[in-house]
């Protein structure tokens, strides 16, 4: 028998006691702390909306009707912008509002109402939530939170941007013009095995190692996927010819393999969308693809060439100028695209984190390395090298922004965010090709001798008549080296 007996018994149910009424207890000061559901209809130029859509730089005004509201409520209506981010997206005006401010539709409607300002700041998701409180700040009642979608506005900064952009890519094309040779560019036709070396690594092995890193890095975030799918989708971006034009590679190649894989994107382009595009976002729109943009991208490369070609067969002088001025125009042209490109689309720092860096970084760096290998293991020049590294690396991530646009458009503005990963890439790309031209020139300055040398003012690979002539400018040293007639 127990020693406590029978004191244990008292002490078995005084405890389950105390445990029934702690459990109780709190159940009830659980439900005496939640918050009342307050019932909100809301209106924007007298339309009844569920959500709020608006642009950067708008303002809207919305009226919002309290259904339910008991008669004795008094107190304020609080309006909360709940962020998950920590990005500035909305501005809400004004943030407070009492209840003797608010109107009734009718004397007797117990549906008061009244208005608040919202203006967007800046593109992304958010949501507001009206909360009744007692003037204190204690919440009362709260309503189900709004869902706020702000999309990108226009700015005047990008039209700039894009039509600088458009300007400088129609003089350098015209510049190429002058420094291309048609008879290589044939050569190359006839016997494709560099370009198709180029064309394999960019419409293999890019669309593949992006999926694959975007299934790594982006699993959770589908839109962020996509856009770095697209982009490794997307055919080789011109600024492949001047980086190879200046880092000394075949410049011939690096044009007609930027042709060759543009008018390609006709068929590539819809193969892998179509193919992988809906694993990564089922609900996407990918029934319009930018084909119209692919054929503006071809008669920007064909019509700008066309003129150069021209100008070399008119004056072969002006040709020579214009190809002299290739590489300082080119090298503006990249400064400019890291430079003032970054600050105009400077909205992606926002949302730049380690995976959108690594991302950036790895699409193209690898596609650099794979170009490079697979032209080392055909055995192809260095000058070809060059250009098959540098057109499988450098993708025209316009395309890609393009179909981003459409395909998430119903789901706006998750479109403009998924443009981030083209942009980084964009961004990212550069980086690796400045190290090299670095190591180049300084290469190059160690290599200088000391012997004296005398330039002119033309390429050494230019056949112009200078190059056989008797000009002093042509002779060494040592045919001065005899005796001066007085």
């Amino acid at each position: 028998m127990c020693p406590l007996y029978p004191v244990h018994l008292v002490l078995m149910y005084g405890a389950l006691l105390v445990g029934v009424w702690m459990a109780g207890l709190g159940t009830v000061m659980a439900a005496a702390s939640e918050v009342s559901l307050l019932k909100v209809r809301l209106h924007v130029n007298d339309t009844p909306v569920d959500t709020l859509d608006i642009k950067e730089g708008e303002e809207k005004m919305v009226t919002f009707y309290l259904d339910d509201l008991p008669i004795q409520a008094a107190g304020d209506i609080l309006l909360k912008d709940e962020n998950n981010d920590h990005l500035n997206h909305i501005e809400v005006k004004p943030e407070r509002i009492p209840l003797t401010a608010l109107e009734k539709e009718e004397p007797d409607s117990p549906s008061p109402s009244g208005s608040f300002n919202v203006s967007g700041k800046f593109l992304g998701f958010t949501r507001v939530r009206l909360v009744l409180s007692d003037g204190n700040d204690q919440e009362l009642m709260a309503s189900e939170p709004v869902q706020v979608k702000v999309q990108r506005g226009k700015r005047v900064l990008d039209k700039i941007f894009i039509h600088v952009i458009i300007l400088l890519v129609i003089v350098a094309y015209i510049n190429m013009g002058c420094a291309i040779d048609l008879k290589v560019i044939k050569e190359t036709l006839r016997r494709p095995v560099a370009p198709a070396i180029g064309l394999a690594s960019q419409y293999l092995f890019m669309p593949i190692v992006s999926y694959v890193i975007g299934y790594g890095l982006f699993s959770d975030y589908p839109s962020m996927w996509l856009g770095l799918f697209l982009t490794g989708c997307s055919p080789g971006g011109g600024g492949s010819n001047m980086w190879t034009y200046i880092l000394g590679g075949s410049l011939d190649l690096s044009v007609t393999m930027t042709f060759v894989s543009t008018v390609g994107a006709f068929a590539a382009l819809p193969i892998w969308v179509f193919s992988l595009a809906r694993t990564i976002f089922n609900d996407g729109q990918f029934n319009k693809l930018p084909f119209k943009n692919i054929a503006m991208l071809i008669i920007g490369l064909v019509v700008p060439l066309s003129i150069g070609l021209l100008i070399k067969w008119k004056s072969e002088r002006v040709a020579l100028m214009l190809k002299r001025l290739l590489k300082p125009f080119s090298i503006i042209f990249i400064v400019f695209i890291m430079t003032f490109g970054v600050y105009a689309n400077y909205y992606i720092f926002a949302f730049f984190d380690w995976k959108v860096a690594v991302a950036g970084l790895l699409l193209p760096w690898l596609g650099f390395v794979f170009g490079a290998v697979m032209a080392l293991m055909c055995r192809r020049s260095m000058e070809e090298i060059i250009a098959i590294s540098i057109e499988t690396g450098i993708q025209n991530t316009g395309i890609a922004i393009g179909i981003l646009k459409v395909a998430l458009g119903d789901f706006a503005p998750l479109g403009d965010i998924a443009m981030v990963i083209p942009v980084a890439v964009a961004t990212m790309t550069p980086i690796p090709l400045t190290v090299a031209y670095i190591f180049k020139r300084v290469q190059e300055c160690r290599g200088k001798t000391k012997t004296l040398k005398f330039d002119i003012p033309f390429d050494d690979n230019d056949n112009h008549t200078l190059a056989s002539s008797t000009s002093p400018l042509n002779k060494s040293p040592s045919d001065f080296c005899g005796p001066i007639a007085a």
